[in-house]
């Protein structure tokens, strides 16, 4: 990644104040993390790229497939003042910011998939995972973790994830610079992050024209040890999955989704 490059289409205010472009490092959150554990709150808006992560995670400690030269891997510092319960929604800002990204850098048509990825023709281009540490429910600094796919084909993608994943180049036919979308990204980013950190319910808002979840549509639920399956109602003000079941609506705060083909 050529860092002039990237700064000729983003310009660095609190977000990015530091900026550190590197090769393959082992995980951009990793690194992210030791600045935090090095700099406290000065860490804050501090970006991590590199060009391939040799260790990315995704989330329920799931690995982030991200070789070297074909998607963007990036991670943001961050030392909010916010209680626990007001920072969960940070992870929409990254993905609503990737799928504006995309949007504007790509031309391409991306939509949400709760509670934070985004997809391409119904398959996953792009990832978001936030990792923190807390005193009481005070944050001690968050790692905001972005990857996204960006030309892979669909060889280059493990036989396991082929299926469920796709990039903008295989979705698209757009082949789009690493810098240019890093650039376009964050410069979605910085207002999405302060937008969460004052407003939570209108970053919120915000993202909810672009949940591609349909009304009605059947899902298998996974939250904790608990699993069901119900129909898609919407996604709350605050956050939460709402899912008809024979018992009524739940709520989903934590877990994961996966769309039916089939009604169950």
């Amino acid at each position: 990644m050529d860092r002039e490059r990237l700064l000729q289409g983003f310009i660095p205010t609190w977000l990015g104040r530091t900026l550190e472009v590197h090769g393959i490092l082992s995980s951009t959150n990793d690194r992210a993390r030791e600045l935090l554990d090095q700099l406290g709150p000065e860490a804050h808006g501090a970006v991590i790229l590199a060009d391939g992560q040799r260790s990315g995670r995704g989330r329920f400690g799931r690995h982030w497939h991200s070789p070297p030269g074909l998607g963007l891997a990036l991670s943001v510092a961050l030392w909010p003042s916010a209680a626990a319960d007001e920072l969960a929604c940070l992870p929409v800002a990254g993905s609503l910011a990737v799928l504006r990204a995309l949007q504007s850098a790509a031309g391409a048509s991306p939509a949400l998939k709760w509670p934070n990825d985004v997809q391409l023709d119904g398959r996953k281009v792009a990832g978001v995972l936030l990792e923190g540490r807390w005193n009481g429910e005070a944050s001690a600094g968050l790692v905001l973790g972005i990857g996204v796919n960006l030309t892979h084909r669909p060889e280059d993608f493990p036989p396991e994830l082929r299926e469920a994943s796709t990039s903008v180049l295989a979705s698209s036919g757009r082949e789009i610079a690493v810098e240019e979308a890093a650039a376009a990204l964050l410069t979605e980013l910085a207002p999405l992050l302060e937008l969460g950190l004052d407003r939570p319910r209108a970053l919120l808002e915000a993202a909810s024209p672009h949940w591609g979840h349909r009304k009605g549509e059947w899902l298998e639920v996974s939250a904790g040890d608990d699993r069901f399956r119900g129909r898609f109602v919407r996604v709350a003000q605050d956050g939460a999955l709402v899912v008809r079941t024979g018992d009524g609506e739940r709520n989903v705060r934590f877990g994961d989704v996966t769309r039916l083909r089939r009604a169950p």
